[in-house]
């Protein structure tokens, strides 16, 4: 049993250290400002693809980010899934489905940010505000009656996430975690 514990104490210790490791490398990449940013990408694609963005992630694939976004088309009734080199926006892949019935929150979401007249980009930088941290998540999503942007963030004192009302355009502080 000891022997056991001492093993899961030591496999535990170079999880959290690779998560460090992991998190330092993301920080390091979007500080050297080479390249996109998340918003500058966003923006971006809101201007070249039907549909509104419905989420954002980071991914880093040998030492190179690469932002991950994804589109609802209320439209055609679609989700777009694309992948680009944030060096310079370059699309490295793209995958278009139908709606899903699992997809029914970020669709209402993507509603209520339609009628809130606010496009994903907009509504990214008005949660993150002043904040000298990037974006390395974001997601509209719908729970509780409430519509809003769900935000992972990284600074140099860690990752945090935020919910920021779509409607209301605030932070929601009874979804704020860290």
């Amino acid at each position: 049993m000891a022997r056991w514990l001492v093993s899961l104490m030591l496999l535990s210790g170079v999880g959290i250290a690779g998560i460090a490791n992991a998190n330092t490398a993301v920080l390091e990449l979007l500080s050297n400002n080479q390249g996109l940013t998340p918003q500058m990408l966003m923006a971006q694609v809101e201007k070249q693809y039907p549909g509104v963005i419905s989420e954002f992630d980071i991914d880093v694939e040998n030492g190179e980010l690469i932002y991950e976004i994804s589109i609802i088309d209320t439209q055609a009734e679609t989700i777009s899934e694309f992948e680009f080199w944030a060096k310079d926006g370059s699309l490295i892949h793209q995958k278009v489905e139908p709606i899903e019935a699992d997809d029914h929150d970020g669709v209402r979401a993507v509603q209520v940010l339609i009628n809130s007249d606010l496009s994903f980009s907009h509504l990214v930088k008005l949660a993150v505000g002043s904040s000298k941290a990037h974006v390395i998540e974001a997601q509209l999503d719908h729970d509780l009656g409430i519509s809003y942007l769900e935000l992972k963030l990284i600074d140099a004192n860690g990752k945090h996430k935020i919910a920021f009302d779509i409607e209301k355009q605030r932070p929601l502080p009874l979804l704020k975690w860290d």
